[in-house]
């Protein structure tokens, strides 16, 4: 009886070895940087960081565009222009400035370490050109699978953020 039992639990915990491991998701409220956050208005963005040095449309989509509010070339913020429900909505936030952080405290310019021991482990791993980027995919039921993106330079250091799908809008 033993045996059987001993080999049943090795069978078991083998099993459980094996098995894939559910990928950690971050709470929407994770999904900030600098004060701003995807689904906010475009004004909230005036607000904190006052008026753009350029506001273009990147991109006609037939009933709407996707606007871009570029500050010093460093910070852009995406939004929608027009369209139903949706007119100066914020869809993504891409930072490149080393003096705006997440609402976690992680800023470009710190390291890779640093990020997973704020965020854990990320969802996806990418390798790029040069460097790697991580993403984290937020938990929320209004907003599954938002992204919030660390792209790394080839020494593990942060060169961009981004909050927010940005595969639509390039």
């Amino acid at each position: 009886m033993k045996k059987y039992l001993l080999s049943f639990l090795l069978m078991i915990s083998s099993f459980l070895c094996i098995m894939p491991t559910a990928m950690a998701r971050i709470p929407y409220s994770y999904l900030n940087i600098g004060g701003l956050t995807p689904d906010q208005q475009i004004g909230s963005a005036y607000y904190v960081y006052g008026r753009p040095t350029a506001n273009l449309a990147v991109r006609n989509c037939g009933d709407f565009y996707i606007n871009e509010a570029t500050y010093n070339s460093e910070l852009m913020v995406y939004y929608i222009n027009g369209g139903w429900n949706e007119n100066g909505r914020i869809r993504a936030i891409v930072c490149s400035e080393d003096n705006i952080a997440t609402n976690m405290g992680v800023k470009v310019g710190m390291t890779k370490d640093t990020v997973w021991q704020v965020y854990g482990d990320p969802d996806r791993r990418f390798a790029e050109t040069e460097g790697s980027s991580w993403c984290y995919l937020s938990s929320s039921a209004d907003h599954p699978n938002m992204p919030l993106y660390f792209f790394f330079d080839d020494k593990d250091i942060i060169d961009t953020i981004v909050v927010g799908d940005i595969g639509y809008y390039y």
